[in-house]
């Protein structure tokens, strides 16, 4: 009997021990881990209370931490080893990972897409109002002669000039519009572009300087302000471009000088004082 109460005592001891431990595990895991909390505890209770019985002590790995080897862990880290969730959660954080990168991924192939639908969409949008609202010759007259450099920059800057005498009704003038408005781009910044609508303002003494009598009337002068030729009606544009390829030949302060080679209308052949011509504005 007193072997049995002793053993009773003993195993009392022992089960307090074990509740006690319960009680500090629940109060640490609810520092570490609080979303497993109910799982770790229901488990762990359940093996420390079976190492007690069994092996009449608290089991090593909870009192103590592990000093040797190259894994060293501490005792919290390796209760979580030990009741199975310390790898779990290093694989449920690798799979959030990879589901981030991966829905990451699809978001912006999702943007790229809509931003290449969205730009299909607006330049198919674009060619059709291109298309139903065409720009009209008069319309292209009309931009041409807004980005019109000012006379008076004939003969004052070292480029040759392009003046064109044009007016809304004339058709020659319309017809002209396309081609005269390539060569204007090709030589932008090379060559000054001077629109001139006998329709609009007081032309007449442009008209009366330059001689004109007929439009389309493209009057081509050299860098000095000196008027070279005049192309009456619509010019083809390699002959526009050969003609001012001279005159930018010309304008270099080597001193060469070459003829035209499309001459069509010499105003001033007999009037030679009045082949210069200068605007102050």
């Amino acid at each position: 009997s007193i072997v049995m109460a002793t053993d009773a005592k003993i195993t009392q001891r022992n089960i307090m021990q074990a509740t006690m431990m319960n009680k500090l595990l629940i109060i640490t895991m609810l520092l570490l881990h609080p979303s497993s909390i109910q799982s770790f505890v229901t488990s762990l209770s359940f093996r420390i209370c079976h190492d007690v019985l069994e092996g009449g002590s608290l089991p090593s790995s909870i009192l103590y931490e592990t000093s040797s080897g190259e894994d060293q862990m501490t005792a919290q880290e390796r209760i979580l080893r030990e009741a199975g969730l310390w790898e779990e959660d290093a694989v449920g954080s690798q799979k959030a990972s990879a589901i981030a990168l991966e829905k990451e991924r699809d978001d912006q192939i999702k943007r790229n897409i809509l931003v290449a639908f969205v730009s299909t969409f607006l330049a198919i949008s674009n060619f059709f109002w291109q298309y139903s609202h065409p720009v009209t010759d008069v319309q292209l007259l009309a931009s041409m002669q807004q980005k019109s450099a000012p006379v008076s920059t004939i003969g004052t800057n070292g480029k040759p000039t392009v003046v064109d005498f044009w007016a809304p009704w004339c058709e020659n003038c319309k017809a002209s519009a396309p081609t005269l408005n390539k060569v204007e781009e090709e030589y932008d910044g090379k060559v000054n572009f001077v629109m001139i609508n006998a329709d609009q303002g007081n032309p007449w003494p442009f008209i009366e300087a330059f001689g004109v009598d007929a439009i389309p009337h493209l009057a081509l002068v050299n860098s000095e302000g000196d008027v070279m030729t005049a192309l009456i009606g619509p010019t083809p544009k390699s002959v526009l471009e050969a003609d001012l390829d001279v005159l930018l030949r010309n304008s270099k302060e080597d001193g060469s000088t070459e003829d035209l080679p499309y001459v069509m209308l010499d105003v001033f052949k007999d009037k030679p004082e009045r082949r210069r011509v200068h605007f102050d504005q």
